[in-house]
């Protein structure tokens, strides 16, 4: 069977059991190792899925991954993430959609700690959106800014689908980590103007509240100071040179452990359940990680990402071209499947074709990472919108989509503006210490 054929086949068949939603690793792998077989035999592929999975196993770059998950999961037990919706909401709810800035910013400082678009969805679809319609909220804009604050967390260091693109792509993740620091602040700033231009034209409700008193500010600061802390060592150590990658992820987790166990929030039990997350996610990560490596490899000796590459050769010379391909490629997946999924089937396929046109790789990553997440919330079937449907099923679909559009075009132009300006994100990286 041509390798080429068998490649297309491959990537065909890991797409539709993901769509049956057999689990990523077991579809990536299960592709990898037969389709590796069919190419060089059974007893070549059962050698090169034993060298994959000790690869994967002792790499250096990966053993920062369970590092931040413990992180996150000691935070999670600490109720550092609990905290952030209630401490924002003290802090700005008084003001027109404060409410609404609250949970862009809470929904991103839980993403940091899930690691997940559609969990940080569906958790602060259950503790935002009841405040904000009981406050009087439009429920398009509380709903648009559930299921847009969802898709800020992968991106935030620490960032595990970072590293595992770090990992697949042969990338710094120091410098993918500090390539975030302008792409953040220009969501932070866009996400602002979804949510207040609407309520300037009329279109959205957000009624002001009582603003909280003295004490109630004083307490709100005070929960908000660890979190803030926290990522002020992660970036301040990685941009200063002060320690690795690696390094920043073991003193990061023993930090939020210190702060757990000096603030008396962390007791033995919470301790061992954190523990206890921190294996089975890391357990299915590495899974995912190995599945992914031999379906790389599969691709490899299929030829598919060279065809590709020969594909796009008549806009190699035209990066934007590429650019914007992949764009509407990624929209459209992003339509039908989970973030680290599309990352996972793409990153094979892109990256080769991405360094052919002169496409730096870092750049690339945070690109791919910004555009995956969107097309989580692009109408009319963007996968946060049918969770938070699923959490909220009195909400109309009519008013997701109204609530998304906002956030979508803030997207967009956020991701036409690190093309057209790409400094944005590979000037910190290239200039740090």
């Amino acid at each position: 069977m041509d390798g080429l054929f068998l490649g297309g086949l491959g990537f065909a068949a890991a797409i539709a059991m993901i769509f049956l939603e057999v689990p990523v690793a077991v579809a990536l792998g299960l592709v990898g190792i037969v389709g590796s077989g069919l190419i060089i035999g059974s007893e070549g592929a059962m050698a090169i899925g034993a060298t994959t999975i000790w690869d994967s196993l002792t790499n250096y770059t990966l053993t920062m991954l369970p590092l931040f998950v413990l992180m996150g999961n000691v935070a999670a037990n600490c109720g550092l993430s609990s905290k952030l919706y209630q401490s924002m909401s003290v802090l700005i709810g008084h003001r027109r959609g404060g409410l609404a800035l609250a949970t862009i910013g809470a929904s991103a400082g839980f993403g940091m700690i899930s690691g997940s678009s559609l969990a940080t969805t569906a958790t602060m679809g259950r503790i935002a959106l009841p405040e904000m319609q009981e406050a009087g909220y439009s429920r398009s804009l509380s709903a648009g800014s559930v299921a847009a604050g969802g898709t800020l967390g992968i991106l935030i260091p620490p960032s595990t689908v970072l590293v595992i693109y770090a990992f697949i792509a042969e990338q710094s993740i120091r410098e993918l980590l500090l390539a975030t620091a302008g792409p953040i602040t220009i969501a932070v700033l866009l996400y602002c103007l979804a949510i207040w231009v609407p309520i300037w034209m009329g279109w959205s409700s957000a009624p002001q509240r009582a603003r909280a008193n003295r004490q109630e500010r004083r307490a709100a600061w005070a929960e908000l100071l660890p979190p803030v802390g926290i990522f002020g060592i992660i970036m301040g150590g990685l941009y200063s040179g002060v320690f690795t990658a690696n390094e920043t992820a073991a003193i990061g987790a023993a930090v939020v452990l210190a702060y757990g166990v000096l603030s008396r929030r962390l007791s033995l039990s919470s301790l061992v359940s954190a523990l206890m997350d921190t294996a089975m996610t890391c357990g299915a990560l590495y899974l995912v990680l190995i599945g992914a490596n031999l379906f790389n490899f599969f691709l490899t000796l299929s030829g598919l990402p060279f065809s590709l590459t020969g594909m796009f050769a008549g806009i190699l010379d035209q990066p934007l071209m590429v650019i914007l391909l992949m764009l509407a490629i990624y929209l459209a997946l992003g339509t039908l499947m989970d973030s680290l999924a599309m990352l996972l089937l793409t990153i094979p396929l892109f990256v080769p074709v991405a360094q052919a046109a002169g496409i730096d790789l870092v750049w690339f990553g945070i690109f791919a990472v910004m555009v995956v997440e969107m097309g989580l919330i692009t109408p009319p079937v963007g996968m946060n919108l049918f969770v938070l449907k699923t959490v909220q099923p009195d909400i109309k679909l009519t008013e997701l989509w109204k609530g998304a559009t906002p956030f979508v075009i803030a997207d967009l132009i956020r991701v036409l503006i690190i093309i057209a300006i790409p400094a944005i994100v590979i000037w910190l990286p290239h200039h740090a210490i």
